[in-house]
């Protein structure tokens, strides 16, 4: 393949690649969540997963995200299969039993088109992260991408990647995946696998 045929989404973003790596491990009838629901992209991606008996959890605490994301599962005609809190994902084990979800996605960050100064905090994330490994059942996995390339993502980065290699040591199997070489800090994928 010639330089000028690379396909110009190469690398994928993380997003996608969270995606294309957990579509095959959530099966029909699932309990999700997604800790931080955003324009919906992946709340959206998972009401399809799960079919037409599964459940998915959506968390955010802008209402202006979770207009989006219900607009859009609206829009695809999974919106039956969704249930929306206008919670931090730091709550959301109010609404799932320990050990009963298969997959939980974070995408990190701001919610783009608004306040970039409303980004999500270190300290809410590392306490809806434990939450979440709590609420994975075995073979499940969290998925977590991280954005280092502004001020408060980069220190959120650097405390969600320090958590995730503390979880090795505990049997949890870990994954990063990043572009390098690139001109400021990449975007990257974090993939926590609970061990059956």
């Amino acid at each position: 393949m010639k330089r000028s045929e690379l396909d110009p989404l190469f690398p994928p973003r993380p997003t996608a690649l969270a995606q294309e790596i957990l579509r095959p491990m959530i099966r029909e009838g699932d309990l999700v969540i997604d800790a931080t629901a955003g324009n919906g992209h992946d709340t959206d991606f998972l009401a399809d997963c799960v079919g037409a008996t599964g459940k998915v959890l959506a968390f955010d605490v802008q209402e202006a995200a979770l207009a989006s994301a219900r607009s859009r599962v609206t829009d695809s005609g999974l919106a039956g299969r969704v249930d929306f809190f206008l919670e931090s994902h730091a709550a959301m084990g109010r609404h799932a039993a320990a050990g009963s979800v298969s997959v939980v996605m974070f995408n990190l960050g701001y919610l783009p088109g608004e306040n970039h100064q409303l980004t999500t905090e270190s300290n809410e994330t590392l306490t809806a992260l434990a939450t979440a490994v709590d609420l994975i059942k075995p073979g499940g996995v969290l998925s977590v991408v991280c954005y280092p390339g502004h001020p408060a993502g980069a220190s959120e980065a650097v405390a969600v990647e320090s958590w995730s290699a503390a979880l090795a040591a505990h049997g949890w199997r870990i994954a990063k995946y990043a572009a390098i070489g690139t001109r400021r800090p990449a975007p990257f994928l974090l993939l926590v696998g609970k061990v059956g």
